[in-house]
């Protein structure tokens, strides 16, 4: 029998020290389901190809991850490749870390370095975030923006590209060195 007392004595005395010994704890709190944000879509590793009239691919949406949040038409993406191809056949390479995509009016804003490539290698052009227009296959940047072609390295302010047409316009502190 003493030892029964002692050992319900050792135990309430463990539990005494126990919650005077342990740092406090708050009380849960109930999450509002009208202000959290929910998730609504999640996608690894997905294409979205548009097609032109002649059954080709106009354009092709290469992304890493995507994200869309429940009442929102904006999808958050990572590791964005576009590919575009103007008119006259040239061929572009669109490359970002992040970005969002507004399904609404088809238009990417991507960021955290974006490289622009002519894939027949004629020019390059690098910048820290832009706006791409998909409809209407142009984008343009009020970041610094750095263009290389055939032996030219020419640096301005802001930019507007015509992905049709073939034309990159620099604005803005515009300078150029040749090689």
């Amino acid at each position: 029998m003493k030892a029964a007392i002692f050992i319900l004595g050792t135990v309430a005395l463990g539990i005494g020290l126990w919650g005077s010994l342990s740092p406090p704890s708050s009380p849960p709190t109930r999450t509002d389901d009208s202000q959290a944000a929910l998730m609504a879509s999640y996608l690894v590793d997905g294409t979205r190809t548009h097609f032109s009239a002649d059954g080709s691919a106009s354009d092709v949406l290469i992304i890493g991850t995507a994200t869309r949040w429940h009442n929102n038409d904006e999808t958050e993406l990572s590791n964005i490749h576009y590919q575009a191809q103007a008119e006259d056949g040239t061929a572009w390479d669109i490359d970002a870390a992040a970005g969002i995509f507004f399904e609404n009016s088809n238009e990417l804003a991507l960021k955290n370095g974006v490289t622009v490539i002519e894939r027949d290698g004629e020019a390059a052009l690098s910048t820290d975030a832009m706006r791409l227009y998909m409809d209407e296959n142009r984008a343009e940047g009020q970041h610094e923006v750095v263009m290389t072609g055939r032996g030219s390295r020419t640096t301005g302010s802001a930019f507007e590209l015509d992905l049709s047409t073939n034309r990159a316009t620099l604005i803005g502190n515009v300078s150029t060195e040749y090689e």
